[in-house]
């Protein structure tokens, strides 16, 4: 009896001939043409752009926020263009953990209390969402600071607490846009370290930048320019300090 074929991993991100065009007014807009890659699971992608090249159009889509004109999209294997608007929503919820900018943590609520958020949401509900929470605060060396608000918290410790926020729906990936860019550049080295040290940990990240230095964290580098994905390649450098 010959053994049965081993199956390809389902990857976590697969963009096929992606398109997306607005109208605005009578003029067309290209925001992106004919892009197309895989990211796999426990992959650390850092995708870079300058303003207007197509980069937050792509990250829409990534988290399930937008869906493509042409070509097809699938997260963990879901096809994000045959979704109606509940079922967009129960994927962001699940399978994606996003880690933004300004933190977005609500300013009179604990941090153990805003990392269990999330849960609430949950379907079906979980049985010990504080232990949960708990558990990823520590994971990312927050177990001392559980019951402060954001105020007693500096920049950095607001970070780490959005990213255990992230982590509490046990996602298929964290997408992260521009994580530090609210942050001095010795915090920024703080926080790129604990996304390498979660990647090594087997977590798939996807990482919004424009800065090349934070890129350099990652471990490959989706270049878009012009709504074009123009380069696609390993990131062999190690990073320099983070600027400012």
């Amino acid at each position: 009896m010959s053994q049965a074929e081993p199956q390809t991993p389902v990857p976590v991100v697969a963009a096929r001939n992606l398109c997306k065009t607005y109208q605005l007014g009578e003029q067309q807009v290209h925001a992106l043409r004919d892009v197309s890659f895989e990211i796999h699971r426990g992959e650390f992608v850092a995708i870079m752009g300058p303003s207007g090249s197509g980069k937050s159009t792509l990250m829409n889509m990534i988290g399930a926020l937008d869906v493509p004109t042409s070509g097809q999209l699938a997260i963990d294997g879901t096809d994000i263009g045959s979704l109606s608007r509940d079922e967009l929503a129960a994927l962001r919820n699940h399978t994606i953990g996003f880690v933004f900018q300004q933190f977005n943590l609500l300013a009179r609520t604990s941090a153990l209390d805003n990392v269990k958020l999330p849960l609430t949401y949950s379907r079906p509900r979980v049985a010990d969402p504080e232990a949960i929470a708990r558990r990823c605060l520590e994971q990312v060396g927050l177990g001392a600071r559980m019951d402060h608000v954001p105020s007693q918290l500096s920049g950095g410790q607001q970070q780490r607490v959005a990213i255990a926020r992230a982590l509490v729906n046990s996602p298929s990936l964290i997408l992260a846009d521009e994580p530090t860019g609210a942050l001095d550049s010795a915090t920024s080295l703080e926080i790129l370290q604990l996304f390498e040290s979660l990647n090594a940990q087997g977590m798939t990240i996807i990482m919004v930048t424009h800065e090349l230095d934070v890129a350099a964290h990652a471990r490959r580098l989706l270049r878009v320019r012009d709504g074009k994905l123009v380069e696609d390649a390993p990131v062999n450098s190690p990073p320099a300090e983070v600027a400012a």
